[in-house]
Formats: C-alpha cells, structure tokens, sequence
C-alpha cells in the first residue's frame, strides 16, 4: 500500500471510480450503491422533498461557515506525453554495444521452463508433422540447424530442439571430461611405472638371476682381476645378471679375494652370490694350469693325469675329434698353438673333449680381442695365422716378457730383409727342433729338408704352423715390435738378453756366454762347442 491508502498502479486516485469514497464498495457481500448515488438532482439529504439547485459556477454557503470561495472550473489534465527514448551511444564499429548487452542479460535471465520427457509429450504439444519429420528415415538432426543470421524459431519445435541440442552439448561435455580424467589417470600411472623403475634403478637393489642356474659356459678371468673385472667377464657371458650384483656379493665374502685367474665351466643365470661362491670353490678344487709357450704334445699329458685317464687319451681326443673342437678353418685341422694356457677349473667327470673345447673357445676369443686380422699387415705379415706362428716361435725363444717387443723386432727384419745378413731365412732351433720332437739335432740333419718348412736354416720367412701355444703378451710383441735394426740376439741370462744388427758383434755376445757356461767357442760358426 502506498502512503494514499491505495495499492500500486498507473491510473489517477479515483479517477473514473464511482465507488469512491464507500469503505469495501464492490466487495462481496456489501450491498450496491443506489442507482441515483451521486446526481445531486437526486439526492435529498433532509427528507423535504425539495433538491437545492447550484448553478454552475456557484458554491452554495451553508449558514455559519465562512464564505465559500468561488470553484474555478475543472480543467481535464493534458493527457501525459510519452518519454522519448535516450539516443543510443554508438560504438566505433557503429553497433550500440549497451542495448546488445542489456539484450543478452535479459536472455540469460529470462526462466525457461523444463519441456517433460519425449515419450510424455503431448500430441498437440507435439505436431505429428514434426514426429514423422525427425523420425523419417534419412533425417539428420545436426543439419536441420538455424542459420546464424536467421529469426530464432519461437515455436515449441523450436524450443524443443534447443533443448535437446543443450542436453547432446552437456553429454559432449561430460564424454569429454570423462577423456580428460582418464588421460590424467594414464599419465598419473605411467609418471609412477617410470618414477619407480627410475628409483629401482639409482636406487633400488641391482638386477640379479636367482639360484644356481642352468646350462654352462666357459669364462676365462683374466690376470690381475679385480671384483669388477671378473663382473664385467661374467656379465657378457650371461652367468650374472648385472656387475653390481656380483661386485657386492664379492665385497661381501672374505674369501672372493683368493680367486684365481683362469677359465672356469659356469652356469649361466647364476645370482651373484653363487657366482662368487663357486669361483672360490673351484679354487680349491682340482684346476690344471697350462703355461704359455707349451707345445700341445706336452700340454696332452698334463691333461690326462689331471683327469684321471689313460695316457695318449688327449692326444688321440685331439686327433680324431678335432672337427668337434671348434677350430676356425684357417687352422687347417692343426690344433696347435690354439691351446690357450690358463687356469681351467676341472670337476669330477669332465670329459676330454670338453676340456679341450674350453681352451680352444678361448684361444678364439683371445685371437678376435686382441685384433690379429685387423693388425696383421701393418706388420707385413699376410693375416692373423701369420700372428700366431710369428708369437709361438718368439714365446719359444724369449725368456723375458720385457724382450718381446725387441725379439719380435729381430724376427720380423730377418723375414722382411731377403738381402740382409740372414737373406731372409729365420735361421732358429726352435723351430727344427719342434719338427724333429727333440731339442737336439746333428749338422746333417740341420742340413737336412727332413723336417719340411719348420727347418728354417733351408727356407725363407715363417714355418707353415705355430710351434707352440702362446699367451697375450706374446702376440701383442708381435703386432707392436720395437723399433731397431737388429737381426741377432742372445738370452744371457733369465733377465739379460742382447741384441745384435751385424754378426760380428752378435759372436762377442756369444763369446762371452759360452765363457760363463765353461764352454768352448767356435769363432768359425758363431756357437759354443
């Protein structure tokens, strides 16, 4: 209610009211008004039958009240004038960018009321005509869409779609973020698949194979091997999973220390623990040690006594078998020099030809490691057989590893200089004395073709196979001689050999170890009698 005692509204106070003035008029239950109420020709308020007549113009005075003024005549208002709207303020694009504004405000507020259910439509909500469009066959809801200039469809078709279009966007939605949470998920678990194999790896316990494995495999360990050394072997040969799982099982045991280099029949995926274990058992074991420069028919005893069996067993093994040892086809059958001399573990039971494929699967491997082939011809020699026979004679004829390079020096001129004092032609011992099977021989026989290409006092460059079965140190001599022009030498002593480039000087280093031995000297031949 207002402060006049009416309710709100636009018409003027009793304007056009003819109830005006009279509590509860048109109520129900409060009686109507007299027809005549109102029309002062009608009225008799005092009962006399007589109607006072007022001109117009003219307020009659009533006795006793002061004069009434004269009523100015009534003056209808003007009728009111409409409001003409504020000129729109224009953009600099020309669009009045508060009317689009108040325009979207009043769309986004205005109710808009839940259509019910397809199947609860009503059919005059409904036009069938539209039900047979949409469910005609080849209807495609997605192009039956407004343009985006087009009048907005009012009609309850057009609501409709609208609604279904905003229930299919909030499915699309929902599909979408569905997406979005399970990539999250995926990227979540991966994050955690990687960040845990990152700190298993830096920080977690190394790989490592469980039990006492299976199969077996011949590693050698070389000289001088420390925990990581012997890891690295058993590593590549597959006997342990990782290094460091054999290198803390290693710090581990106090008695790793006391393993022996050498070769030792393994079993592959073996943990570390038992690696380390069964290397320091197998030192304590039976084991055959095979030096370098051995001949192979000195090596053959060694390993019959070692395992027990008849003498000639090895010898005939490696004869008879010698296809199934895995010699390369440049060995042409000779199982000489492929011998490796190290420390082989033996158990009870071991068959010859295993023992003898042991040494020479790492003989091959020795070969390939310390790169024959590839450094043969830098030294003028035609391959990596060529290798092995010139570091067979030379492991033959030296006594001190620390000579080698200079031996392997003297060799290599005297082959390599058909001019020279030696007229290309080795002219040594040991090599006719490995053809004859004994150390020594006459003059007829040093004379003597006999003894085919390994008399090296008759034929030029090197004997046609190894004379004995050389170690690294050797073969390295030979790929990397010292420089020098000698063509002579002469083991003093163990520890002192000279070297020579005429022959004259070579017979005063001869001299004077036949003087040191009571020997006599032949000045004619250079030699002790």
């Amino acid at each position: 209610m207002t402060d006049q005692g009416r309710g709100y509204g636009a018409a003027p106070w009793g304007h056009g009211d003819p109830n005006q003035g009279i509590p509860y008029a048109g109520s129900v239950g409060y009686p109507q008004q007299p027809s005549g109420w109102g029309d002062p020709q009608a009225q008799d308020p005092y009962g006399t039958g007589q109607y006072p007549v007022q001109q117009p113009g003219y307020q009659q005075q009533q006795p006793g009240y002061p004069p009434v003024q004269p009523q100015q005549p009534y003056r209808q208002p003007p009728p009111p004038q409409p409001v003409q709207p504020a000129a729109p303020v224009l953009g600099p694009d020309g669009i009045d960018w508060e009317a689009e504004a108040a325009a979207l405000d009043a769309q986004q507020q205005a109710p808009v009321d839940e259509l019910p259910a397809e199947e609860e439509l009503l059919a005059e909500d409904y036009p069938a005509e539209d039900y047979q469009d949409e469910h005609a066959e080849g209807y495609d809801d997605e192009d039956d869409y407004q343009p985006f200039l087009a009048e907005e469809d009012d009609s309850r078709h057009g609501e409709r779609k609208r609604k279904q279009a905003g229930r299919t966007q909030r499915k699309r939605s929902g599909v979408a973020c569905l997406g979005m949470s399970l990539l999250l998920v995926a990227s979540v678990a991966a994050g955690g698949y990687y960040g845990y194999g990152f700190y298993k790896s830096h920080f977690g316990p190394p790989a490592d194979f469980t039990g006492a494995g299976t199969g077996s495999v011949t590693v050698t360990i070389p000289n001088g091997a420390d925990g990581w050394a012997m890891a690295n072997v058993l590593k590549a040969d597959d006997v342990v999973k990782s290094g460091q799982a054999f290198v803390d099982a290693y710090n581990k045991n106090t008695k790793a220390t006391t393993i022996q280099p050498g070769s030792y029949t393994m079993k592959r995926e073996m943990s570390g623990a038992n690696a380390v274990s069964f290397l320091i058992d197998a030192n304590g074991g039976d084991a055959l040690i095979i030096p370098e420069g051995l001949r192979a028919s000195v090596i053959y005893p060694k390993i019959d006594a070692k395992l027990g069996l008849p003498a000639g067993t090895a010898a005939k093994a490696a004869k008879d078998d010698v296809a199934k040892l895995g010699l390369p086809a440049y060995a042409n059958g000779n199982i000489e020099g492929f011998l490796w001399p190290t420390r082989y573990s033996v158990t009870k039971g071991m068959k010859v030809d295993d023992l003898l494929k042991q040494m020479v699967a790492n003989a091959v491997a020795q070969f390939q490691g310390l790169g024959m082939d590839s450094g043969a011809s830098a030294v003028k020699l035609k391959n990596g057989y060529q290798v092995l026979i010139e570091a067979s004679i030379l492991q033959a004829e030296g006594n001190n590893s620390a000579d080698f390079s200079k031996i392997a020096r003297v060799l290599s001129n005297r082959i390599n200089e058909p001019a020279g004092e030696t007229q290309g032609e080795l002219q040594l011992d040991t090599t006719l004395q490995y053809a004859l099977g004994r150390t020594k021989f006459t003059n007829a026989e040093k004379d003597s073709d006999k003894a085919g290409g390994y008399n090296t006092y008759l034929v030029k460059g090197l004997p046609p196979g190894p004379i004995s079965n050389p170690g690294a140190d050797a073969i390295n001599a030979v790929l990397s001689p010292a420089p020098g022009n000698w063509l002579y030498f002469i083991a003093m002593s163990p520890t002192n050999t000279q070297f020579a480039a005429t022959f004259s000087e070579f017979k005063v280093y001869v001299k004077q170890y036949c003087t040191a031995h009571n020997q006599g000297f032949n000045a004619v031949t250079g030699q002790c009698d």
